[in-house]
C-alpha cells in the first residue's frame, strides 16, 4: 500500500524536536525526512494531514507550525507546476468540488535556483486558472501549496482549517506599528491574531515581569484593564494609558499580598519552564472561575522534550492546556494557553 505524505513546517532548528514529538504520537509515522530549513516531508500509512493537525492541537504537539496533504513534486532547477498539471488537478478535484482555491507559495531554505516569489505565484496562479480553477491569495476554503526547497518542490492540497495556520507554510508575518514598545509584543500579537482563541475583548488581565510594557500595551490595546507586575521601570506611553495600573514589585509578592482576581494573566518572564509553571499554579487563587493564562516557556535548546513534559505536567495539575505551539515569533520558548480547572 503507498504510503501518505504531509508536508510538516517548523521552526528551522526544531526539526528533531518536531519529528521526536510526531513519531511518539502519531502510531503509523513511517519516516520524516527533511526537504528544507523549516520543511519536512512525513510518510505514514494512513494518516493525512488532517489527521495529524488533530493530533497536534489535541495532544498537544508544539513544534509543527503547519501541515499540508503532498499531492506532488517537482524539479525547480527545469521544471514548474504546469510539468506536473495533470497529478495536481486530479488530487484537488478528488477532495473538492468547487473551483475556489487560494494559493499559498513559499521558501524553504536557501536555494541555488532562481526564486522569484512573486513570479513563482504569478505563474503557478496561471497554471491552476488554465485548468478551470479560481485563484486568490486567500480566503479559500482550501489552499494549494507550494513550498520551494534546495532541491524540490512540493506541492500540497488541504483545507486551511486543518492546516494549523493560514499563512503560507505557518511563516505569520507582522508589521511593527509605531507605539510598540518591545519585539515582544509580536509573540502575544501573532496569538491574538492568528490562533482565534476565546480571550475576549474586556475584563480585567495581570502581566507578570510586565517591563517596558509591550505585552501589557497589547492588552490593554484590545481591551482589559491591566495590571502590569514589575519592579522596573513601565514605558511612559504605557503607564499614562488610564486602563494600566503598575505594581512595582515581584510576582511572587504580588501573589502573596494580592486578594483581587483577574480574567487574564500573562507571563513572559524569563525563568526555567518548571519554575514559569510552578508560578501559574501559584497563581491559581488569583484567577476568576474559568480564568485563563498564557505563558512563554523558556525552553533553551537542550532537552526541550523532557523540560515541557515535566512542565505540563505541573500545568496539569491546576489547568488544561488548551493550545501549545512555538509560534512563529518565538526564539527557543513555547507559548502555551491555561485555562482553570473548576
Amino acid at each position: 500500500m503507498a504510503l501518505r505524505k504531509s508536508l510538516v513546517s517548523m521552526a528551522a532548528d526544531s526539526f528533531l524536536n518536531a519529528k521526536e514529538e510526531i513519531f511518539r504520537s502519531v502510531d503509523d509515522a513511517v519516516e520524516m525526512r527533511r526537504v528544507g530549513a523549516e520543511s519536512a516531508i512525513l510518510e505514514t500509512r494512513f494518516s493525512t494531514a488532517e489527521d495529524l493537525s488533530d493530533i497536534v492541537n489535541r495532544v498537544p504537539l508544539v513544534f509543527p507550525r503547519h501541515v499540508t496533504n503532498v499531492i506532488a513534486e517537482f524539479d525547480p532547477f527545469d521544471s514548474g507546476l504546469a510539468d506536473v498539471a495533470d497529478s495536481v488537478d486530479s488530487a484537488i478535484r478528488e477532495q473538492h468540488r468547487s473551483p475556489e482555491v487560494s494559493l499559498q507559495l513559499w521558501q524553504s531554505g536557501r536555494t541555488v535556483y532562481k526564486f522569484n516569489r512573486r513570479e513563482a505565484w504569478d505563474e503557478a496562479a496561471q497554471v491552476l486558472a488554465d485548468r478551470g480553477f479560481q485563484v486568490s491569495r486567500a480566503g479559500a476554503e482550501y489552499a494549494v501549496s507550494v513550498c520551494y526547497t534546495p532541491k524540490t518542490a512540493v506541492v500540497g492540497f488541504n483545507r486551511i482549517a486543518d492546516s494549523l495556520s493560514s499563512w503560507p507554510g505557518g511563516e505569520v508575518r507582522l508589521s511593527r506599528p509605531a507605539e510598540q514598545v518591545s519585539r515582544a509584543e509580536f509573540k502575544l500579537e501573532e496569538l491574538f491574531k492568528e490562533h482565534g482563541l476565546p480571550f475576549g475583548h474586556s475584563g480585567t488581565a495581570l502581566d507578570y515581569g510586565a517591563a517596558p510594557g509591550g505585552w501589557t500595551r497589547i492588552l490593554a490595546e484590545r481591551g482589559f484593564r491591566t495590571t502590569a507586575v514589575d519592579p522596573g521601570d513601565l514605558d511612559p506611553a504605557v503607564l499614562k494609558r488610564p486602563d494600566v495600573v503598575h505594581e512595582r514589585t515581584t510576582a511572587g509578592n504580588f501573589i502573596r499580598e494580592s486578594d483581587r482576581r483577574f480574567d487574564l494573566i500573562v507571563n513572559d518572564m524569563k525563568m526555567s519552564p518548571t519554575r514559569s509553571s510552578q508560578l501559574m499554579i501559584d497563581s491559581l487563587p488569583l484567577l476568576k472561575r474559568h480564568g485563563m493564562c498564557i505563558v512563554t516557556l523558556k525552553t533553551g535548546s537542550h532537552h526541550v522534550l523532557s523540560q515541557l513534559d515535566e512542565s505540563f505536567a505541573i500545568l496539569r495539575r491546576g489547568y488544561t492546556i488548551e493550545f501549545a505551539r512555538q509560534l512563529r515569533h518565538n526564539r527557543n520558548e513555547v507559548t502555551v494557553v491555561l485555562r482553570a480547572l473548576d
